[in-house]
């Protein structure tokens, strides 16, 4: 096979899709709307029980050289110390740590607190984690972080991998659309005779268009990733105090299992394109191809176990060798001539 016979089709199909509106929508706004949509959809309901003033930490970094514990300090200037279990009133504290203390009426500045109780208190520049109490406090340029309600946290994280799932749909359904042109579209135009009577293989032919629909369909697929990714980190920000997005499952899912799922709709319906003479009677059947990966959507609902990194590496496995078995048959069976002798 000479690829780059295989080139030239790709990239005369890739010119066409900018002429075609239906085409265009599908393979641009399609992805983008549920891009936006769906991160929308599942993230502003549940962001309605995240803590208001939570946030991204401050980056703080202390090198403590002091340590005070189980005491009370009043009167001083303390810089570079680890408090712990302490009572600290009149004061000045810069660049330090405490913990499960009690602070009245002290500046506090550039630090990291957990559980602390403030009172009559300025605090700038900080990381408050999980404040007790902030009665009669200023707090200026610094984070409160609070731990968040677990089940809202696990929801939270459940829902990264629901929107992955149908995310999915996305290279599985959109050649659905662009695959039932690629022959079908061209005998409509009075375009195909011409192509299949250049010297190229039926192969060359058969890997020209699968490549042009994989390249315009995954592009599509991978901005409207990383458009939700940008969105969910956004939103899960102050559920989960850290940016979730990228971790395994959606690399593995989007790197892997994405780009089988296109190929195997992708040959599956240049086939069926190959075969009909009709648009709509190649869209019907090809929609069919996105059975199996509704079966896969849904079986992942049925629990973590069907949606571990594990699992999409398995996933990945055998609809590869549905992919082989897919693409060597569409070979086997794709014929130049058949498809000129059935042209109306």
């Amino acid at each position: 096979m000479r690829l780059n016979k295989a080139w030239i089709v790709a990239r005369k199909d890739m010119s066409e899709f900018k002429t075609n509106k239906y085409i265009l929508f599908t393979i641009v706004f399609m992805p983008m709307i549920m891009g936006v949509l769906i991160p929308l959809g599942y993230f502003l309901p549940i962001q309605l029980f995240a803590t208001d003033d939570s946030g991204p930490p401050r980056e703080i970094t202390l090198t403590p050289v002091t340590v005070h514990s189980n005491d009370e300090l009043t009167d001083g200037t303390y810089y570079n110390a680890n408090f712990t279990n302490m009572m600290v009133s009149n004061s000045i504290i810069e660049s330090s740590y405490i913990f499960d203390s009690t602070i009245i009426s002290t500046v506090v500045n550039n630090s990291i607190t957990h559980n602390v109780t403030f009172y009559n208190c300025v605090v700038t520049r900080s990381n408050l984690y999980n404040p007790a109490l902030l009665e009669d406090t200023v707090v200026a340029n610094s984070v409160i972080i609070r731990d968040e309600d677990p089940e809202v946290v696990l929801i939270t994280l459940q829902m990264l991998s629901f929107i992955l799932f149908f995310y999915m749909m996305i290279p599985a359904v959109t050649p659905t659309f662009i695959a039932s042109y690629s022959f079908v579209g061209e005998k409509n135009n009075r375009s195909l005779e011409p192509l299949l009577a250049t010297p190229t293989t039926d192969l060359e032919l058969f890997v020209g268009k699968t490549l042009a629909i994989f390249i315009v369909t995954m592009g599509a697929t991978w901005v409207a990733y990383i458009v939700s990714a940008g969105i969910v980190n956004i939103l899960a920000l102050p559920l989960l105090g850290y940016y979730p997005l990228p971790n395994g499952l959606w690399v593995v899912g989007f790197i892997m299992l994405a780009p089988i799922f296109c190929i195997l709709s992708i040959s599956a319906n240049i086939l069926i394109s190959s075969k009909v003479t009709d648009v709509r009677a190649s869209q019907q059947i090809g929609g069919l191809i996105v059975l199996p990966v509704l079966l896969f959507v849904f079986l992942t609902f049925a629990g973590p176990a069907f949606s571990s990194v594990w699992m999409m590496i398995i996933y990945s496995i055998i609809f590869l060798v549905a992919d082989v078995w897919v693409v060597y048959f569409s070979t086997k069976i794709f014929n130049r001539e058949e498809i000129l002798t059935k042209w109306k």
